[in-house]
Order: C-alpha cells, then structure tokens, then sequence
C-alpha cells in the first residue's frame, strides 16, 4: 500500500511540475516580438505560401519561421513537439513525413530524395567499423534504397553492394534521379591514394560517381566517375567539385546534373602565410539520359563573367548571377536548348552588397535582404521576374507587440532561409 501511496505522490509532483514549466514557457513567449512579411508593393499572391525560417537572440538561440500571417517559435508548445520537429527545409518533405511517417522515419537529408507525382525514392549510404568511427579503407559501405508508390503505397525496399567500397574512407549521396526505369544516384567519395614521388605522404582523392541502378533486378548496372580531384601536396594544387550548386528543391526530377570544378593554388609566403590563388573555375553538364558530358555553349566573354558568378539551377536552365556595386546581372542558359537565351537582366531593385539569401524559383528570383544603417535596420523580402528585370512583389519584415523600437527586434532576428510550395 506504501508503495502505491508514493506512486500517487510522485504522480501529483509530476503533474505539478509540468504544469509550472509550461506556465512559465507561455509566459516567456508573450515577451517574445511577433514578426510578419508585410507587403509594400506588388502582388502578395507570390508569398502567400512562404515561411521564412530564423532565430531569435543571442546567436539566433529561438528558432522561428514567419509568414505574411505572422510567427511562430519552434519550441513554443512543449519540449515533446521537440522530439518530432519538423526538420527538412523543404515544406514537402514535411507534409510527406506526415502523411507517409513510416517510409520517412530515419530518413534526413533533401539532397537524398527524388519526388514525383507518382514516386518518393530515397538512396543513402551507410557504413564505419563496429565503434562507429571511419577509417581510409574498408568501412563496409553499403547503398539502400527504399522507394515508395505513392498511389497505391507499395514499397520497394532492397540494400545493394557498392563496387571497390573498401577503398574508400567517405562516401556520400549528393543527388537521386529517376531515369526511365533506373536509379541514378550520384555520391561524392573520398579516399587516399599513393604517392608516386613521396610513399611516405598519401594523396586524398575525392570523386564524383554516378551508379545506374535497375530497380527491378536491384543491382548496379552501371558505376561511371564523372570526375574526379586531388590534393596534391607538392604543388599546393587542389580541385573542389560541387555537385549541390544553388537549387530551390533537389527532389525534383531532373534529367541533368550539374557540378563546379575550381582548380586552386596555394603559396607559402615568406613570412609563413599561404595564400590561394583560383586558377581555373568551370562548370559541367553531364546529361544523364545519354550518359555523357555536354560542354556548356559559351563565348569567351561569358566563360570569364561565369568565374565571377555564382550559378542557380532552376529545373532546365541555369542562371549565371554576378553581384555589382548596386545590383545583381543575370544571365539565362537553357540547358535543352544548349544556349544562352537573351542578353544578363539587371536586377536593379536588389542591392548585392546587401544580400542576406536568394533563390531562382520559376524564373524569378526570391531575395532577402538585410540593411543597418545608425539606428535603422530593414530586412527586406524581393521578388523580380528574369524575364524583365522587373520587380513583381516588394515587402519587408516587420515587428508587432514589441515594447520599444522595432529595430531592436530586428536586430536580434537572423534570417537564414526560406521555403515556397
């Protein structure tokens, strides 16, 4: 009977406890700002389902996302919504997760989907010794793929061997595609090599592989390195690549990958510090219904401002975008087509000294800005059509229920991304 009594006293200590707790997490939400994306000019239409994600306070510590409604903190209900937060920053994957909870669970990066009105394929590579740490070689890496109907809910869930995997220290999924009826996952993978003129020193390699994987027979049809870099440490020399250059949404389909390469040099000066020097910075096409490379049709002229440009896939056209002194330049190239199309569009209403993020998302380009000047700071959201250079929607974040000046609010905000469905 003891034993009960203190089980029920626990019980009501317990139940106290809580309450107190959200008591108090309720009543320091009410002292939080409440933010919205309030429309200047243009039409609202364009950010009627947009969430800007955020943080509030020192180092951004309360995590928020604010639309043209208003704001909401992440932690604000209770520390078991925590447990199940909604963590990808695609605003499909959320509802996917929520209508599809059991082929989601575990299941973590965007750049590991490929989503259409039909499928929800997932490729991910897992391995490391038995202690969970990661070695140059024979990590035991292994691909598994779970893909899933999304109309009549069939799964088809297998796990596959990867070629030559033990000579690997690092092997990543950077993108998935669906190709007809096979899986093309690209990985970035690391591993070290020897050295031809020093044994003593290894090299570390990183490659860029594509494996064409028939979904049918569950296995690997075709394995191709699409390109491949090396650090090598007697001329200071190293190449990058980059297969995630800027895209809105990764789960789409696609039937191009696009990747940057950049060739660096590093020179010890004479009072110990090295400098890096860019020698050559080019991006590649590699068509993945045909399985081959496409050079990108430029002229000379082009290919030099492509070096000063930061590049935006949007479905079959990259954008080439160069940031001026007062604006941003772009220019357009389709990738069926093969060409430049019209001549760069000034986006005159985006200053890009000031840019705090930007995305191209059919054809217009979506652009935060972030302004301080001596007791004013303006955060301001920009939507310009590519076609003209025009701008097509004006807005700017705003601060409501704060006792004081707003841009002591909107200082403490930090606004590190934003979503569009």
């Amino acid at each position: 009977m003891k034993r009960y009594r203190n089980l029920a006293v626990i019980a009501v200590v317990t139940t106290i406890s809580l309450g107190t707790f959200f008591t108090k997490v309720a009543m320091s939400e009410s002292k939080l700002p409440k933010f919205y994306l309030k429309t200047e000019n243009g039409d609202s239409k364009y950010v009627k389902d947009l969430t800007i994600s955020g943080g509030y306070g020192q180092e951004g510590g309360r995590g928020l996302s604010i639309t043209t409604d208003g704001s909401e903190y992440k932690d604000n209900n209770s520390i078991l919504s925590d447990l199940d937060s909604e963590y990808y920053n695609l605003k499909k994957l959320n509802d996917l997760k929520k209508k599809e909870r059991n082929f989601m669970r575990g299941k973590i990066s965007s750049t590991q989907f490929y989503i259409d009105k039909d499928f929800a394929w997932h490729a991910e590579v897992k391995g490391g010794k038995l202690d969970g740490t990661y070695a140059h070689q024979n990590n035991h890496f292994k691909m598994y793929i779970d893909g899933l109907d999304l109309q009549n809910k069939d799964r088809y869930k297998f796990k596959i061997d990867i070629p030559g995997e033990e000579n690997y220290s690092y092997i990543n999924v950077e993108d998935v595609q669906l190709i007809g009826k096979d899986l093309v996952v690209t990985t970035y993978q690391n591993k070290m090599t020897d050295n031809n003129t020093n044994p003593d020193v290894n090299v570390e390699q990183t490659e860029l592989v594509m494996y064409r994987i028939n979904v049918n027979q569950k296995k690997i049809v075709n394995r191709k390195v699409i390109n491949k870099s090396s650090n090598d440490q007697k001329t200071h020399t190293h190449t990058e690549l980059q297969n995630t250059i800027s895209e809105s949404d990764q789960t789409i389909p696609s039937k191009f990958s696009i990747y940057k390469k950049a060739k660096l040099k590093d020179t010890v000066q004479t009072n110990g510090e090295t400098t890096t020097e860019e020698i050559s910075n080019e991006v590649f096409v590699f068509n993945l219904e045909t399985d081959k490379e496409e050079p990108l049709n430029l002229s000379n002229e082009q290919k030099e401002q492509l070096k000063q440009s930061n590049v935006i896939i949007d479905k079959d056209n990259l954008y080439f975008i160069t940031n001026g002194d007062k604006d941003l330049s772009v220019l357009k190239y389709n990738l069926k087509n093969k060409k430049v199309e019209g001549v760069p569009v000034l986006a005159s209403k985006i200053n890009g000294n000031n840019l705090s993020n930007y995305k191209i998302i059919d054809g217009k380009l979506y652009a935060i800005t972030n302004i301080e000047n001596p007791g004013e700071i303006s955060k301001d959201f920009i939507i310009v059509d590519l076609t003209n250079g025009q701008s097509v929607f004006e807005g700017k974040i705003e601060v409501k229920n704060f006792k004081g000046k707003s841009s002591k609010a909107l200082k403490k905000l930090q606004v590190y991304d934003f979503q569009v469905e």
